[in-house]
């Protein structure tokens, strides 16, 4: 099976010389990667179902304009054409981005697929535009949509370092993360990340309110990222609170720390590769007296706790799979 894939591409604020030559030379570096024997998936928020194609199918990487010109030949070299949303450089003109999805699907009658690797799981793409494809691949997607086309993925885990070798799978899980929960704990509760809701400020003020032995905060609490594992995995209870999304990197990270995770019942609502079970694998919470409940409950109770840590981290190691989640959206797309 051969597709051709428009990843995603050098994101610019300002349309100027100086950043076109920046994007082309970006390009003709894209081009280029075809070539390496090597190809090492980035962990951008498409990595995993860029690892999931590559495993499964021959890639050709090329950008929006190349294959907007040469549509004729491309047509009859490829099986399909996956679509990466972040495709063009200037982002902040979504009637832009729309119009030129239309205007590549006019140029192609193979199988077409737009990957949408953005962070909430209840946006759609106007039916203007998903009736010109076959199939959205959404990140996350959320289980309020009911329209067959959109299939689902999610992001990548940021401790596995994914090389693709002759398309196989290289995951060795001995050497990621930790595969025994900690129990010696330095912190009660922790949780470090971006500013990008208002509710992670709320939850972090009602912590430090109720003198838990928090470490952590927002934007200038970002600390170096192998402090960051540590402080995990030296925690009893790891908070992964959204941001723009219900899911986020750190749920990931977590689950590979072999650490007890509480997060928004939201995640509750988002369909995922893997089978992930709430008071299983995780604890969500509903609202700040839920999460102030469970934070005591579970404090008292290490042992369900370190078990609930432990479930997560074998799912992981179980069902993480770039290869097989690849074989499964393939046969959906192309059976």
């Amino acid at each position: 099976m051969k597709i051709l894939y428009i990843p995603e591409t050098k994101k610019i604020k300002e349309k100027n010389f100086k950043n076109y030559i920046k994007c082309f030379f970006y390009d003709i570096n894209t081009i280029l990667k075809n070539f390496s024997f090597k190809k090492k998936v980035t962990n951008n928020t498409s990595g995993y179902i860029e690892s999931a194609i590559y495993l499964n199918a021959k890639i050709f990487q090329l950008p929006y304009n190349y294959c907007f010109f040469f549509s004729k030949i491309l047509n009859l070299l490829f099986d399909g054409i996956f679509v990466n949303w972040k495709f063009t450089n200037y982002r902040n003109d979504i009637n832009d981005i729309e119009l030129k999805l239309i205007e590549l699907s006019k140029k192609f009658k193979i199988k077409k697929v737009i990957v949408d690797g953005r962070d909430e799981s209840t946006n759609i793409i106007k039916n203007e535009i998903l009736d010109r494809f076959d199939y959205v691949i959404k990140r996350e997607k959320n289980k309020s949509i009911s329209d067959k086309r959109y299939l689902t993925t999610m992001l990548p885990c940021t401790l596995v370092n994914y090389k693709i070798l002759k398309q196989k799978e290289l995951i060795n899980w001995n050497t990621i993360g930790k595969s025994k929960p900690n129990e010696i704990f330095k912190y009660d509760i922790f949780f470090a990340g971006k500013g990008t809701s208002k509710f992670r400020n709320e939850i972090i003020e009602l912590l430090k309110n109720n003198n838990y032995n928090f470490y952590g905060g927002l934007e200038n609490s970002i600390i170096p990222y192998e402090q960051y594992l540590a402080a995990i995995y030296s925690s009893s209870i790891n908070l992964a609170l959204g941001g723009k999304g219900e899911f986020t990197f750190r749920h990931l990270e977590i689950l590979a720390s072999c650490s007890f995770m509480m997060c928004e019942s939201s995640i509750n609502q988002i369909e995922l590769p893997l089978p992930l079970k709430d008071g299983q694998h995780y604890v969500s919470f509903k609202d700040k007296s839920d999460l102030l409940e469970k934070i005591n409950f579970y404090q008292k109770n290490k042992k369900l706790r370190l078990n609930i840590a432990l479930n997560g981290r074998k799912a992981l190691e179980e069902y993480y799979s770039p290869k097989k989640h690849g074989d499964i959206i393939l046969k959906k797309i192309f059976s």
